[in-house]
């Protein structure tokens, strides 16, 4: 038979059987496949294989469409998702250039923070430092100066008049965050007396939302000034290792009620105390809230905030009564995380107490704590009665922020007969202003059932705008700040 390339034929392509009829498995064979017993036997027969060839080359081209398919589809992916992913970097960037000295997340070494900004360059103060009551903006910090040692004790009335600026001298005003043992907070399992702390305090950060000027532009003006006395009765102040902290005077004068916010109302006026929480970290919602929230609205400001002490003199110049916030060990830990600041079982009750007095010494004039979560410390008797005792030696007042059915407070407040107020309600400003506003109108309905009632809520511009309007609309029950509650509500 003569070779052919281009023909089919059944003599040269199809091997039959012993009768001369193709076998049956013959039919099997499809011009469109790759058989190996046909084309191999061919080619090895010494044929030109041409056929082979063709089919490998119809093959390979199949391949050449697949692959350049997967390799189109795979660049029109990544284009799609550089195109998306690179708006979102825009308005990221964008969001940062506009918040001004509010960024998506803050860093905090804890010295810096656990001082509020009283610790001088080179880590503290030696002895004959001085430290001076004024200056002290934005987390900035106080230079060690030489100067006669100051006794240590209680600091005297100056000669200066009642304008004068006051200097409060320290003869060791030095951080003792170094000092903590039983940990700062998060979870270290290298840890084997306290797993449930961690000694990399420089990692410790808090994430802060961006909050722009924006937010706060349908606002109007803010409210006037109501000024509150000066925070400068230096018979309040105490001098010790950690700096100046907060006593009763000799006359048996206490800081929550000097600094507490006048207040009368009708004995059978309903009155609702309401702690806006949160406050320090992001300036411009701080601002909003000074500014713009009614002024028997007590605001409280973060442990973990930027320079406490101006804000808390701006707030006291607008009229507001101001807490700080006791950031308290949660059942939930390490899920939700109090930070490196906060009261701990697993601290040593010593230690507690050196967070505490790092706390109470960033700022002056305000008149106690609220608590920020706690469901695990508040219920443990044995780590809360020491750090409720301090705050009662020093004459503040505690809100407890009832996180837990079990807690102790209350109880051992009244023993200690510390002034104490409850929250009775915890706002979820999360929510549309909508549910937010149905949120403090149930607020102001247990005012009115119970005649005093108390309740916490975050910051956020939903919730100062909400705040706001729902004030100016109410009825028959009255804003007071937190130190009227003290010891009025029941348990």
């Amino acid at each position: 038979m003569a070779d052919d390339d281009d023909d089919f034929e059944l003599d040269d392509d199809q091997v039959t059987g012993e009768s001369g009829v193709p076998a049956p498995t013959d039919y099997n064979d499809d011009d469109d496949d790759f058989d190996f017993d046909d084309d191999f036997d061919e080619f090895d027969e010494g044929g030109s294989g041409s056929k082979f060839k063709e089919m490998l080359a119809g093959k390979g081209k199949l391949i050449g469409i697949v692959v350049g398919a997967l390799v189109g589809l795979g660049a029109l992916g990544g284009g799609a998702w550089w195109f998306f992913a690179g708006d979102d970097a825009e308005m990221a960037e964008e969001s940062s250039q506009n918040a001004g000295n509010v960024g998506s997340a803050v860093e905090m070494a804890l010295q810096s923070q656990a001082t509020g900004g009283l610790t001088p360059p080179g880590g503290k103060l030696t002895t004959g430092g001085k430290l001076t009551q004024g200056g002290v903006t934005g987390g900035g910090k106080l230079s060690a100066q030489p100067t006669a040692p100051a006794p240590a004790g209680k600091l005297s009335a100056g000669a200066g008049g009642a304008n004068d600026a006051p200097k409060l001298t320290a003869a060791a005003a030095g951080t003792v965050a170094s000092q903590v043992t039983g940990g700062m907070g998060g979870y270290n399992p290298d840890n084997a007396e306290t797993p449930l702390s961690t000694a990399a305090v420089a990692e410790v950060g808090v994430n802060i939302p961006a909050v722009l000027p924006r937010a706060f532009a349908d606002m109007g003006q803010p409210k006037q000034p109501q000024p509150l006395a000066p925070a400068d009765d230096k018979s309040l102040f105490e001098v010790t290792d950690v700096g100046l902290l907060p006593t009763v005077s000799e006359a048996g004068k206490e800081p929550w009620k000097t600094y507490a916010r006048p207040f009368s109302a009708d004995p059978s006026t309903p009155i609702v105390g309401l702690v806006v929480t949160g406050l320090g970290q992001s300036a411009t919602l701080t601002e909003a809230a000074i500014n713009y929230l009614p002024a028997d609205v007590t605001l409280g400001f973060s442990a973990y905030g930027q320079g406490t002490k101006d804000w808390v003199q701006k707030a006291r110049q607008m009229g507001h009564e101001v807490v700080l916030e006791l950031p308290m060990e949660s059942e939930s830990f390490p899920v939700d995380d109090p930070g490196p600041m906060a009261m701990m079982t697993s601290k040593s009750p010593s230690d507690n107490l050196k967070l505490l007095n790092l706390l109470m010494m960033q700022a002056q004039g305000y008149v106690g704590f609220v608590g920020q979560h706690g469901s695990a410390f508040t219920k443990n008797q044995k780590a809360m009665s020491p750090v409720l005792g301090e705050i009662k030696t020093r004459g503040l007042l505690f809100m407890d922020p009832r996180t837990s059915e079990n807690s102790q407070t209350l109880e051992m407040a009244d023993q200690m007969q510390l002034a104490r107020a409850i929250a009775d309600m915890t706002i979820d400003s999360n929510v549309s202003p909508r549910r937010l506003r149905a949120q403090l109108d149930t607020l102001s309905t247990l005012a009115g059932n119970q005649g005093v009632t108390a309740g916490i809520i975050h910051a956020t511009p939903n919730s100062i705008k909400s705040i706001r309007e729902w004030a100016s609309q109410l009825q028959q029950v009255k804003i007071a700040p937190i130190s009227s509650l003290a010891g009025r509500q029941q348990k």
